[in-house]
This record gives C-alpha cells, structure tokens and sequence, in this order.
C-alpha cells in the first residue's frame, strides 16, 4: 500500500478547502493500491468528512492535544476527531516544532493519545540543513523517533506512518534527493526496528517521503519500493497539480 497524505497547513480558506475536497473527490484512483488521506484545518474538518462520507479518501487533522477533554483552552482531542470521521493525525511536523515549540515530551503524549483512540498518527521527523552539514542527521532523527515512540506499543492492526521530511526542504522548492533520501529511510528503518518486533514494522509502520514533491519530481521517488508514499504540502492546493501526483503515484502503487 502506498500512501499520499495532503496537507493543506493554513494555505486555504474554509470555503476553498470544501471546493478543493469536492474537486478531489471527483478525481479517479484505486483504494486497493493508494491510501489517499486530506488533511483540511479543523475550521474545515466537520464539512469535508460529511462530503467524503461515500469516498475511499480518508481525512487527517494537522494536529491535536493529548488529552480527550479538560480546560485546555484551543485545543482538539483526538477523541473529537473521531466523532468527525478522522482517522489520522499529524503529528511533529517541524512547523509546530520550529513556531509553536512542540516539545518531544509533547509529541510522545500525542502519539499515545492518538493511538489510544485507535487513529493513525503520521509522525514527521526530519533534520535542519545545519543538522545535516554537521553530520548529526541521523542522530537527530533517531532521536526524534526514539523521543516520540517512547512507550508506544502497535497491538494487532494498529498502523504507524513516518513521514521524513528534511527541514530544508519543505516549502524551498529543492527536494531531496533520492539517494539522501533512501539513506534516511533505511536509518528510519533501522529505529523502528530498534523500537518494535521487525514483524511489527513490516505488517504496521509505513516510511514516507516529504518536501518539496511535485508533478515535476513525483516519479523518481514512486520507483523507489522504500519509499511508501508521500506527504505533500503546497502542491496538494492545487487541483490539476494534485491529480497529476496522484496519478503518477497510482502508476507505482
């Protein structure tokens, strides 16, 4: 299964993100061979599930809290998520690590509190350009999965997605390459098999790549099996560059 994950961040307004679900919806693909999954804001959440209600797209939130109820002032709890039809979670992206300062500590309960609900969460890690000149990149991401996988059990068809996303890559237009980028996968890899049963990461984690993928790059990363799919950013706004993705993607799936 390949997956193609559509983050639309804070680009769209409400009544553009329902215009851009709709238009989606009509575009033709195969849920037998791609997971394709939106992730709208939440001020969109409630209207675009009722709109893929009789669709195979699957809906994501950008983010959420760790708690299923309390005082906690504009925040979502993953349980408020599934009464919406979500089934999947961003979580980590390095936005939110780098302007909202999204602790590790942090990450790991939201990952917990996700899987508690039985939601999928879509761990982003990746390293800063300075991380990578350094030589630390693989330290920072196994650190960053070590941190956020901390206690997390995957019990029967419970799924992980990772999402690598080098922090100098997202939203510059500069993709990495494909031999940066398998590299890195294989260090994911490597941390997940570290972490659970390598039964467990073959049958329920699934490794993505993600910044600065287009219609242009789209097919160098599909003819890896390595990769699993992507997690697209500023080319997903854009119904006629969306399609071209998903049907490239859909050519490797």
């Amino acid at each position: 299964m390949k997956y193609l994950i559509a983050n639309w961040k804070m680009k769209l307004a409400p009544r553009d993100e329902f215009a851009l679900a709709k238009e989606i919806a009509q575009m033709t693909f195969s849920s037998t061979k791609l997971s394709l999954i939106l992730a709208p804001s939440f001020l969109s959440m409630e209207r675009i599930s009722l709109t893929l209600k009789n669709t195979p797209i699957l809906l994501a939130s950008q983010n959420c809290f760790w708690e299923n109820s309390g005082a906690y002032t504009g925040e979502t709890s993953p349980a408020y998520l599934k009464s919406l039809g979500c089934s999947h979670v961003i979580i980590g992206h390095s936005e939110r690590r780098i302007y909202l300062f999204e602790t590790p500590e942090n990450i790991n309960k939201k990952v917990r509190s996700v899987i508690d609900e039985m939601l999928v969460p879509i761990l982003c890690v990746g390293e800063s350009m300075e991380e990578r000149r350094s030589g630390a990149k693989d330290h920072i991401v196994r650190r960053q999965i070590e941190t956020a996988l901390e206690k997390v059990e995957l019990v029967g068809n419970q799924k992980l997605i990772i999402a690598y996303e080098p922090v100098w890559a997202i939203g510059t237009g500069h993709a990495a390459k494909v031999s940066e980028v398998l590299y890195m996968l294989r260090v994911i890899h490597q941390a997940l098999i570290d972490t659970f049963p390598r039964a467990v990461c073959e049958e329920n984690t699934a490794i993505l790549y993600g910044g600065s993928v287009d219609s242009e790059n789209i097919n160098e990363f599909c003819e890896e099996n390595e990769i699993q799919g992507a997690l697209i950013g500023s080319s997903s706004i854009k119904a006629k560059e969306f399609n071209k993705i998903l049907t490239a993607m859909q050519l490797y799936a």
